[in-house]
This record gives C-alpha cells, structure tokens and sequence, in this order.
C-alpha cells in the first residue's frame, strides 16, 4: 500500500507555518480526538517554543460528556477549546484568547493546522465571521496559505490540510482521504465498521437501519442489502457500500466516537 507522496510537501508547509506563526491553532476531529492529533505539528512548535492551543470541532457529534472527558485529557498537555461552528460552542473562549493575543504589542500570526477534513475552514469562518475560507466534506479542499485578519495585530495563517507520513488507509480511518482515491475501500470500510463496532454499534443500527452483529464483512454486506447497492444477480455490491460507508464517515452521519 502507498503512502501519500504529499507527506514531505505538507510536513515543509508544517515547518514553514511554524517558523512564520507566534501561535499554533491545531484543530481535531472531538469524534476521534487522539488519533486526529497530529504529533508532528506538536513536536514541532514544541521544539521551536511555540504556543498551542488545541481545537476540539465537531463537538456537536459527540455527546458533551465524552467532550468534557476528552478536553480534560488533553489539558494535561495543551490548553484546549471544545468548538462547534453549527452550534456556536467555543467561538467565546477562542475570541477571549484572540483578544488576550491582541494585547501584545507586535505582529501575532496564528498558524491553523490539521489534518484535512477535520474542520480548520469552519474555524476560521466563525472567527472572522464571515467566509474566508473553502468549507467541503471532501478532505483537501484548501489550496495553498491564506493570511486573514481578525485584528489591527492578529493573523490566522490558513494552510492545507497536514498529511504526515501515514498509509492511505489510515488517513480514510480519520476522515482525511477522499474514498474514491483508497487502493482498497473495501478493507478500510471493514476496519472502520470494526471500529465503530467496538465503540458505538448502535450507529450502524441507526443509520442503514440493521442488525449491527457479526462480523464487519457481515456488517457491510446487511447495509449493502439496507441500501439495495446490489449487482446483477441480488449480489451486494461491496466497493459501493464501503464508499458509502466512508463517505457518512467523513459527513459526519455516523454517530460514532471514541477516545
């Protein structure tokens, strides 16, 4: 299996944001907040003495206990923020930092890092409050960095997505690789049902309207049959049904978390 041959490009806009930026915004996915935290980002502005702050978005797809559990896990490391574009959670305490930021007398540029997919664009639009930035469920839709101004002083620095050197299959599994592109969507989908059933079967129950027990191939072929994705002869059509699967993944449809 490839990896992405993006990983060094994107691991040099990491390092050039970091070099420019005083701040370091790093957004995550609050439906899979460990796996989505980026540790290069972190080591980087570790290593270069950088503030971070991290943005736990899409809080309104978990529940707020588990959102709470999570916040008060990572601030054993980082300040974090739980955040929600729809539902404007968070957007006080992120304009509180920027006021607190703007206070200083020079130049602040917060560089927004991430992995594709997990939300920066909806961050960004809710600080500005009006939309700066491409907001798509397809993960990789910013090209290139954009400085956008909040304050007389303070900068957020946009950038694409962060890709660091990871299999395609892994980037699907945290939402951040287009299914269309995976060599095998249908092992990822089976990975991702495994997951989903370990943690939050009753999603898959929801959603295609099944039985969510059995095995993950057993899973996918009953929603396959729930979608009616069949190919001649009543066979269920599974490259279609992992798609499917993937895409209410990266939506958001799927109701499914975990630490």
């Amino acid at each position: 299996m490839e990896k992405p041959r993006e990983w060094l490009r994107e691991k040099s806009i990491a390092k050039k944001v970091l070099s420019n930026a005083n701040v370091v915004f790093e957004v995550i996915d609050g439906r899979i907040p460990f796996e989505t935290r980026n540790s290069v980002v972190e080591q980087l502005a570790k290593e270069r003495n950088k503030k971070l702050y991290i943005i736990i978005n899409k809080a309104d797809l978990i529940p707020k206990d588990f959102g709470k559990k999570v916040k008060k896990e990572i601030e054993k490391e980082f300040p974090a923020v739980l955040f929600s574009a729809k539902s404007n959670l968070g957007i006080k305490n992120l304009n509180k930092i920027i006021d607190e930021l703007s206070k200083e007398k020079k130049i602040i540029k917060i560089g927004v890092l991430g992995y594709p997919n997990v939300g920066k664009s909806s961050v960004i639009n809710k600080l500005k409050g009006r939309k700066v930035a491409t907001t798509s469920p397809k993960p990789g839709m910013t090209r290139g960095e954009q400085l956008i101004k909040l304050a007389p002083n303070v900068f957020l620095i946009d950038t694409p997505g962060i890709i660091t050197l990871e299999f395609q299959e892994d980037l699907a599994l945290k939402g951040s690789w287009i299914p269309e592109k995976l060599e095998q969507p249908i092992e990822t989908a089976l990975k991702l049902i495994e997951k989903i059933s370990n943690h939050n079967k009753n999603s898959l129950k929801e959603l295609y309207n099944i039985d969510p027990s059995g095995e993950p191939l057993d899973i996918l072929e009953k929603i396959g049959y729930s979608l009616n994705f069949l190919k001649k002869g009543g066979e269920v059509d599974l490259d279609r049904t992992s798609k499917k699967v993937l895409w209410d993944w990266i939506k958001g449809n799927l109701k499914a978390y975990w630490m």
